[in-house]
């Protein structure tokens, strides 16, 4: 019964989440861990400039608090808009 094509392609998911969770958790530099980050951790974690970060702010696509000129965001946050703009892949 497990080689039933429905299986396979559950499996194939599960493995693919745990990869997700690997990268978002695992990270070694243990940044994921945290509940807040600031703006320079942020664009580390998720490999992007701060001009990026800037627009995704200012597009509202991130939730942020601002003390002075200094930004934070909550993990929540982050996690929520990965997930927000998780795109499945087409199957071939």
């Amino acid at each position: 019964m497990k080689d039933h094509p429905f299986f396979k392609e559950l499996d194939k998911i599960s493995k693919k989440i745990d990869q997700l969770n690997k990268l978002l958790l695992g990270r070694p530099d243990k940044i994921s861990k945290k509940e807040i980050i600031d703006n320079d951790e942020f664009v580390k974690l998720l490999n992007i400039s701060s001009g990026t970060a800037a627009n995704w702010r200012d597009q509202g696509k991130i939730a942020f608090s601002q003390i002075n000129n200094k930004i934070y965001y909550k993990m929540v946050d982050v996690n929520k808009m990965l997930k927000a703009n998780y795109k499945t892949p087409k199957s071939a």
